[in-house]
């Protein structure tokens, strides 16, 4: 039988706003807030963002062809 002291953390789903920042891409939490299409979910006095949701965002980015806001296309220019 397994100790429960050495049982692997399940991933986490809910992340903090900087959390949520750095896992699209290494971005500022002014970043996530300006730019990202994703609601975030209030727990008591905290704010979390549902991984789920921002992977539905961040596919939404890749699969649809093109950026989701006007800043997205800004972004791909300066890229060039």
């Amino acid at each position: 039988m397994a100790d429960a002291s050495h049982l692997p953390l399940p991933a986490r789903r809910m992340l903090s706003p900087v959390e949520a920042a750095e896992y699209c891409g290494g971005k500022t939490v002014d970043w996530l807030k300006a730019h990202v299409r994703v609601a975030p979910v209030k727990i008591g006095r905290l704010v979390r963002y549902d991984v789920r949701a921002l992977d539905r965002w961040l596919d939404g980015l890749v699969q649809g062809g093109s950026p989701a806001t006007g800043d997205d296309w800004l972004k791909l220019l300066d890229e060039d």
